[in-house]
């Protein structure tokens, strides 16, 4: 039984699935619809086209959302009962004083006017690779055969503190972005909604088939790239699609593990550079384009890159090339891999291919693979949040007597940042990482040295994720219940 991508919506600063697939003319940045502050670096940003840049917080989350599944489904409304799964890295957080951050991942309100109106469902955040977490618990369901179709949904808005947070951590360029250069210095923010409906497949109409995603977590610099592709290491793939986000010490290790796995020839791009940085949707939004690229050709175009080789020899789509490379792929590129490694450390990769096949084992029962074995627990470094102090301080004891296939954490609502966190408007950098939920899943797995799967859900802790899986005893769960720093920790192992 293979997992197959049937339908594609996406709501970007390059348009709908259809402008993309047209080759329309490629948007330049535009400049921040806000005033920008004077240690600002970065002066453009790359908005989503359809949505009024008067809209804030969770009018914007509900517009790119809409926008996406309407591209996704058009007038056909999905079947009734088909599950759907959210990913976000900061939600509607328009910006992150305590009221609004508790509320910023409310599915609730993102979900007003869709078929799933009225449903409280948890929504899964671990910064860049929340939508790519969000399917791989959708791909969960599909497997199991708890439903034959399903929804997954990832969307991050542009706000004035996210620009805030960012600069903060001095990562934003105003530069033209040129990933994988040693001139590399950061990458330009942007926002998406990316819809895709997956299936079993069952009829043999040829679709783009999914592997993955293969899950990991750091638990030293760098080890967690490598740890996923090496799962999919035999996939022949056509096309890589990686970040290449900067600065250059980054993009020399992920290329250091790209070249590792694959031949020094295989092409390499990223979404970045046309669509910017899209945070929790990024990893979604590159695997609806390489569907999207194995439909039609032509996409390829939306993925252009600004020079022609990245900085250790392997070749980029670039202008001049990408238009005539699609001579040579008049009938799509057969198989394209997609990976992301995310400023917590979480690390994942899939490939869409056109063939009738996996190329990485599935079933969890009889893959326990290196990967998912003990490791020596990381240090966490000094944390500001007392509750993560909490739970670095309580975690070694709960550590399970064999490692599971999946650990989960599950709050009620996002953390919240110190009073001390803060300077004026502007939050610490260490505060800034903290703040993500996935940041709490991250520690856990680190405190344990687990390199697995670490997965994180906001809101509606009753939500039963093991529900959807064939074997659920193989996840560990972690609950944080209540708000604030006094929260009741339930380790479910």
């Amino acid at each position: 039984m293979s997992v197959a991508i049937s339908s594609i919506g996406l709501a970007t600063a390059q348009g709908s699935m259809a402008m993309i697939a047209d080759a329309v003319a490629l948007r330049a940045p535009e400049q921040w619809p806000w005033s920008v502050n004077g240690w600002s670096i970065s002066q453009m940003c790359r908005p989503a086209i359809g949505v009024r840049s008067s809209l804030n917080g969770v009018e914007r989350w509900q517009a790119l959302v809409q926008l996406a599944l309407k591209d996704c489904f058009g007038d056909h409304a999905p079947a009734p009962k088909t599950p759907i799964f959210i990913g976000s890295c900061n939600g509607s957080a328009g910006d992150f004083n305590a009221e609004s951050w508790r509320e910023a991942f409310d599915s609730t309100a993102l979900l007003e006017g869709t078929a799933w109106a009225g449903q409280r469902l948890p929504v899964f955040s671990s910064s860049c690779n929340s939508g790519l977490h969000a399917l791989y618990a959708a791909r969960q369901v599909l497997v199991s055969g708890q439903a034959d179709e399903v929804v997954v949904l990832a969307a991050d808005i542009l706000s004035r503190s996210n620009q805030d947070n960012f600069e903060v951590l001095r990562v934003l360029t105003d530069s033209p972005l040129l990933p994988w250069q040693r001139t590399n210095t950061g990458f330009t923010l942007g926002e998406a909604a990316v819809a895709l409906r997956l299936v079993r497949e069952k009829d043999g109409i040829a679709r783009a088939r999914l592997t993955g995603p293969v899950l990991a977590n750091e638990l030293i610099r760098d080890d967690g790239l490598p740890r996923v592709l090496e799962r999919l290491s035999t996939a022949n793939p056509q096309l890589l699609l990686g970040q290449g986000t900067g600065p250059i010490a980054s993009d020399e290790s992920e290329l250091a593990a790209f070249q590792h796995f694959f031949p020094s020839d295989v092409p390499l791009a990223t979404s970045l550079v046309h669509f910017g940085h899209t945070l929790g949707a990024s990893g979604l939004l590159a695997l609806a384009l390489a569907a999207l690229i194995q439909r039609t050709p032509r996409a390829l175009l939306a993925l252009v890159m600004p020079t022609a080789y990245a900085s250790d020899g392997r070749p980029l789509t670039m202008p001049g090339t990408a238009e005539n490379s699609l001579i040579g792929y008049a009938n799509g590129i057969d198989n394209i891999l997609v990976s992301c490694r995310a400023l917590n450390g979480s690390c994942a990769a899939a490939t869409v291919d056109s063939a009738d096949k996996d190329c990485v084992q599935q079933d969890r029962r009889q893959d326990r693979r290196p990967l998912d074995a003990w490791h020596a627990p990381a240090p966490t470094g000094p944390l500001m949040n007392v509750l993560l102090r909490r739970l670095a301080y309580e975690a070694p004891r709960h550590r399970p007597v064999a490692p599971p296939d999946v650990l989960l954490v599950r709050l009620e609502e996002p953390l919240t940042p110190p009073p001390e966190a803060r300077i004026g408007d502007r939050l610490l950098p260490s505060a800034v990482l903290e703040l993500t939920p996935g940041f709490v899943s991250q520690l856990i797995a680190r405190c344990w040295g687990f390199a697995g799967p670490a997965l994180c859900l906001v809101g509606n802790t009753s939500w039963d994720f093991c529900a959807g899986l064939d074997d659920p005893g193989l996840v560990v769960q972690v609950d944080l219940r209540g708000t604030g720093d006094k929260r009741e920790i339930v380790w479910n192992n």
